[in-house]
Parts: structure tokens; C-alpha cells; sequence
């Protein structure tokens, strides 16, 4: 049976059983019995009988609010036939359809009419969350920077609001979740995420469906997207969210020569506000580089010391934007500096075990036994919607993915043969777009180069705004142990705008305005109420 054909199944069901556990309880009402079987229409009536605005119908089909929308309803069904209790709504929250099948049969049951509401605090934290939920869920929601691999377009400890609108509102595909919990609810051991529960049903899934966005992914926006390998969740949308720069597009070809990308040929362009990184080898004289002095040029120091095969100075340092790596050739105890990239040939996947045995999937360059690496990569081109592409037992690995796990069909490879959905076949039509995301911190990014595609499907939106940055926020080096501070240059700019930080619009001002304005009118607002209830 199809996915379509059980929803069909479930909704016809749970209208006939709302039908013979309410159609007395309508009557007593004032209204007709066979109100309460019409699809919608029940619904609608429900609300007449409760004094409630019929517009609340849509809130009840909306994914994660609709569930809490529907208890709401519920209990405030029961309250109306004098069930007010605590314990009445606990009754008719886990056991609906008993004792809504009890108070529809009871002849002690009586319809006691509209009662006089009073504002609780309940009540308003449950309609705050309704509210905050469907902002959350639909338009704009909240994302920190936990890691380094955009670092520094986008810095650990940035907190951002991400639209989910520019690219199209994508419909929750699991409806029935507790609000603004991504995958689990964090309770227990959180190093092992494994062993915590979920915050969503599983079993009760939608179809993806998106709304159409006022403008398409574009070449080096930054996007949020759900993690497309996570090994906890095949649910899409409680994927664990990643931050990358989408530098490819459907149908592109992407090469990396010596750690440097090229896209179509050419090599990439880097937007103004984009300041991407390298890892680099730096030597120098016996005097070496002072902590002090790195400290002074940069604001920081990690970095690692060590000598070369002749006993010269080494020095490592990760993630060094050019600008960085110009002022360090210019200390006069620096003889030179070297880009690190891998060499041609370099085994580009990672192992589990001594014996190279055990391959760690998560670690190891896509796809497996390329003989690519993160720095000689390709050239590979991005899949596109309506793509026809050959397969073979050699670029199988390139496709698997995509065909099992994103366009779920079943695989199997015999030799030289290959099985789709269990028909022989060497073609295979691609069903939706992909991209390729990199992060800017281009030598310390899990990134396309090791998980591969990223399906539309698995698309949430992009950064527009960053309202507070603190440095220190997740850093975990016990070396050099973070300093906690605020980073009000940061603060209320809009990022991937591809404006440098420093000419970006400083929106702080504009937001103390409209809150001082705000509390302003709210005041004046205030004084006039009063001087009406005293007349």
C-alpha cells in the first residue's frame, strides 16, 4: 500500500471514530448528529461549540502546532460538558477516544454552555508557543556555529537567524514533535546522542513538499542544510543542520588541483565577505615566533612547533586567512611560508582499524576508492533533476547514495551487473537536484568532499542575520583555555551579503529605536487606559 493510501486510511478512520464517540455530544449542543461526521466540517462545528474563532481549523493541519492545537481543542471540548478537572484532561488527552465514548453515552452528561475565560499563565505560555513554533518551524529559526569549518565568515559562538522562506518554506516531514528540539530530547549522557529518545514520531511521516522561495540557491551562498549522511536520523528534516558555502549548482564540475577549487574550468571567485582559509607550514630562524608576537598580529595563538627532517624550525598553523599569512611573512624571523595539501596519489580514505578493514564512511573522501583526495579531487559533476546517467561496477559508488538513500529505491550490484528495484539496468534518471557545499575554513571542513551530494530535499535556508557572536562559546582546547567575550562588531550585520565585515550596516541603532519606540507607546498606551476606566 502507498504511503498516500495509508494517510487516506488513517484520516477516514479517525473521522468515523470522532463520529461515534461525539455525535450525541453535538446534539446536546444544539446541533445536528450528522455534523460530526462531515470531514472539516466537524471540525469547524467543534469550534462553534466551544466559542472559539473557526480560523483556528488551519492551525489544526499545521505539523508539530496541529497536534498541540488539537489537545488544546479537546480539553476545551470536555470543559464545555462541565469536565474541568485536571484529572478529566489527562483522561481525555491519553485516553481519547474511551472518555470521549463515555461522556458521549452517558446520559449524566449535559452541554453546561460558554464559560467565563480568564487570561492564565498557562494559557498564554501555550499560545506563546504556538505562536514562537510556527515561526520556528515555517519562517525564521535560530542556528549557533558549534564548529571552525566556516571560520571566519562565520565564527564559532555566531548565533543566527536563518530564513527559511528565500528558498522555499519546506513542510515539516515529521508532523508530530515537541517544538524547537531538532532530534533529541537532551536528557542523559550527551556524548552518547545515541542513547537519548527522539523528539518526534518516527512512524507518522509527510511526503517533502517545499513552497515556492523568491529566488533559487545560488553559486557561494551560504546555506543550512540537514547533515545528508547522519547516521542516527533518515528522518530529512531531523538531520543534524550543517552551514556550508553551496560553491557548486546541478550539472556542475567541480576539481580541486593542490587544495585550490575550480568550478566549470575556472577557478572559484571569493566573495568579499568570504575570507577563506588554509592550512600552512611556516619556517623560520633559530630565534623562531614568539607566542607574544602572534598574539599581537593576530589576537590569538594556536599553533604547533616542531622541526623539519633537517632539524629546522617548523611551525603549523591551521586555518590562516591570506591576510593572516601576510603578516606572518613579514616577522623577520620568517624564512617562509607553505600551503599544506595533500599530493596526488595520497590515500583519501580513512580506516577504522590497523588492519584497513573497517572503513570510516564519515571521514573518508566521496566516493569510496576514487583515488581522490581533499586537495586532488576530481573532476566530478553535480547531478541535476532529469540527468540520464550511466552506470557502471567502476562510478556506482558516485550514484549509490542517490539512488538508495535520497531517491529510495533498492540496489544490488552482481559483477557487472546492476539491479534497480530488482530490474537489470546500466541507466538511472536523476529525480531532484543536488549541490556541493565546502566550508571556507577550506583544510578543517567535513564537507561535500567527504558526504557527498546534498539533495534539495535536505535544503532549510540561509543565514540573514546575526543577532549576538560570543568567542569562547564552544571552544574546547584545554591548551588554551577560551576567554568569554561579546563580539560587538558582529552583532546585528547581516552576513552573506558579499559586503566586507567592517562596510556592513551596523542594524544595533535602528534596533534600540523600535524598542525604545515601542516601550514609549506602550506607556502613553497605558496612562489612556487608565484615565478611561476612572471616567
Amino acid at each position: 500500500m502507498h504511503l498516500s493510501q495509508y494517510y487516506l486510511l488513517f484520516a477516514v478512520v479517525s473521522n468515523i471514530l470522532y463520529f461515534v464517540t461525539t455525535w450525541k455530544l453535538f446534539q446536546k449542543a444544539g446541533r445536528k448528529a450528522w455534523e460530526s461526521l462531515i470531514p472539516f466540517y466537524n471540525i469547524t462545528i467543534t469550534l462553534k461549540i466551544i466559542h472559539r474563532p473557526w480560523w483556528w481549523i488551519f492551525i489544526v493541519f499545521i505539523p508539530i502546532v496541529g497536534p498541540i492545537m488539537s489537545a488544546v481543542i479537546l480539553v476545551d471540548f470536555i470543559r464545555h460538558y462541565n469536565r474541568r478537572s485536571f484529572f478529566d484532561a489527562l483522561l481525555v488527552l491519553f485516553l481519547s477516544l474511551i472518555f470521549l465514548g463515555y461522556l458521549n453515552y452517558s446520559s449524566q452528561t449535559q452541554y453546561t454552555g460558554k464559560e467565563e475565560r480568564k487570561e492564565t499563565l498557562l494559557s498564554a505560555i501555550l499560545f506563546a508557543v504556538v505562536f514562537a513554533t510556527v515561526i520556528h518551524t515555517f519562517i525564521i529559526q535560530p542556528f549557533t556555529i558549534p564548529t571552525a569549518s566556516m571560520e571566519r565568515t562565520l565564527l564559532v559562538g555566531d548565533f543566527l537567524f536563518v530564513s527559511k522562506m528565500n528558498y522555499g518554506i519546506r513542510v515539516p516531514m515529521t508532523p508530530v514533535a515537541l517544538p524547537f528540539l531538532q532530534n533529541k530530547i537532551p536528557l542523559g549522557d550527551s556524548q552518547k546522542p545515541q542513547n537519548q529518545r527522539d523528539s518526534y514520531v518516527d512512524k507518522i511521516r509527510l511526503p517533502y513538499m517545499r513552497i515556492p522561495g523568491w529566488t533559487k540557491i545560488k553559486r557561494y551562498d551560504i546555506v543550512v542544510f540537514n547533515y545528508p549522511t547522519d547516521s542516527l536520523h533518515t528522518a530529512i528534516d531531523r538531520k543534524d543542520p550543517y552551514v556550508k558555502r553551496c560553491v557548486g549548482l546541478p550539472g556542475d564540475k567541480i576539481q580541486l588541483k593542490d587544495g585550490n577549487l575550480f568550478i566549470n574550468g575556472k577557478p572559484e571567485e571569493l566573495k568579499k565577505d568570504e575570507e577563506q582559509q588554509r592550512n600552512y607550514y611556516v619556517y623560520t630562524t633559530e630565534a623562531g615566533i614568539s607566542q607574544r608576537k602572534v598574539e599581537e598580529l593576530f589576537g590569538y595563538a594556536t599553533y604547533q612547533e616542531g622541526q623539519d627532517e633537517t632539524g629546522k624550525k617548523l611551525y603549523l598553523f591551521r586555518g590562516l586567512t591570506k591576510e593572516n599569512a601576510d603578516k606572518l611573512k613579514g616577522l623577520d624571523t620568517v624564512d617562509s611560508l607553505v600551503v599544506i595539501f595533500q599530493k596526488r596519489g595520497e590515500e583519501g580514505t580513512a580506516y577504522k582499524d590497523m588492519a584497513k578493514t573497517k572503513i570510516d564512511t564519515t571521514n573518508s573522501i566521496f566516493p569510496l576508492h576514487s583515488g581522490w583526495n581533499s586537495s586532488q579531487y576530481g573532476t566530478l559533476t553535480i547531478p541535476k533533476k532529469g540527468d540520464v546517467v550511466k552506470l557502471t561496477k567502476e562510478n556506482i559508488n558516485q550514484y549509490r547514495r542517490i539512488i538508495k538513500n535520497y531517491e529510495y529505491n533498492t540496489l544490488e550490484v552482481d559483477g557487472d551487473k546492476i539491479f534497480i528495484n530488482g530490474k537489470q539496468t546500466d541507466t538511472y534518471t536523476i529525480q531532484q537536484d543536488y549541490y556541493w557545499m565546502m566550508g571556507d575554513n577550506r583544510d578543517n571542513s567535513l564537507d561535500s568532499r567527504f558526504f557527498g551530494y546534498v539533495p534539495e530535499d535536505h535544503i532549510i535556508g540561509t543565514p540573514v542575520f546575526t543577532w549576538l557572536s560570543i568567542q569562547g562559546m564552544f571552544e574546547q582546547d584545554p591548551l588554551h583555555p577560551a576567554k568569554f567575550k561579546i563580539r560587538w562588531n558582529r552583532m546585528f550585520r547581516v552576513p552573506n551579503i558579499d559586503v566586507p565585515l567592517k562596510d556592513k550596516t551596523n542594524y544595533l541603532p535602528y534596533f534600540l529605536v523600535l524598542v525604545g519606540g515601542y516601550f514609549i507607546y506602550d506607556y502613553f498606551r497605558g496612562k489612556k487606559k487608565g484615565k478611561k476606566a476612572k471616567k
